[in-house]
């Protein structure tokens, strides 16, 4: 398969390349307000083991209309599974940080990927290594809105991650932007949690850290 980048996103990857440097102010990101956590009441529970607690977590995806495992999840819609996880005697400390992590529904890459097309293109960039990490990157760059609100309305948008992603140019070309100030990082993950196996992860090094489980490095 050929990953020459089609004509129709040129000017794109041409105005990302120019459009690099301090003089252009980057996008604010939109935050949402993070969700209360309800206190741990007295004579609660034992700490489930940790099997059950990653069975709670993988059974809660399960059901949801649409879903598909890779999709890109929502704070809101993690919320409940924490309260899930408290009743089943957890009240996880690390609730709160973990939620931060997790884009509100209210921010942009939220909004675009939960629209029928951004559906669509989600689907697609969740096949690829670091996809969502990559449209996080180049939100934060200059146009970086309008880079993604074009690359999910475009036949074939996903390409331009795909080629980012996949490929020894794409590679290069984030090493590039990745000496601009607002690109620093290009290839590198974000400290997002984009999908179900990313939360169960978080989850499962939070429960470690609670309990002492984690392995010590000597």
């Amino acid at each position: 398969m050929s990953f020459f980048l089609d004509l129709r996103f040129s000017g794109i990857l041409y105005a990302i390349l120019i459009l690099t440097t301090p003089a252009f102010a980057t996008e604010p990101k939109e935050k949402g307000a993070l969700p209360e956590i309800v206190p741990e009441t007295p004579g609660s529970k034992k700490m489930p083991p940790l099997e059950e607690v990653l069975t709670i977590t993988q059974n809660y995806f399960t059901g949801w209309e649409g879903y598909q495992s890779g999709d890109y999840i929502t704070r809101n819609q993690i919320k409940p599974l924490f309260r899930q996880l408290q009743k089943a005697g957890w009240t996880v400390k690390a609730e709160k940080n973990i939620l931060k992590r997790i884009h509100a529904e209210t921010d942009y890459l939220s909004r675009q990927l939960s629209t029928p097309k951004g559906i669509k293109f989600m689907r697609r960039v969740s096949r690829m290594p670091g996809g969502y990490d990559r449209l996080d990157h180049l939100l934060a760059m200059p146009y970086g809105k309008r880079n993604i609100r074009d690359f999910i309305n475009s036949p074939g948008g996903f390409t331009m991650i795909e080629y980012m992603t996949t490929t020894k140019g794409g590679k290069n070309l984030g090493k590039y932007l990745s000496q601009a100030k607002t690109g620093k990082g290009f290839n590198k993950p974000t400290s997002y949690i984009y999908t179900e196996t990313e939360l169960i992860q978080a989850i499962k090094q939070a429960y470690e850290t609670e309990t002492g489980q984690k392995k010590k490095k000597k």
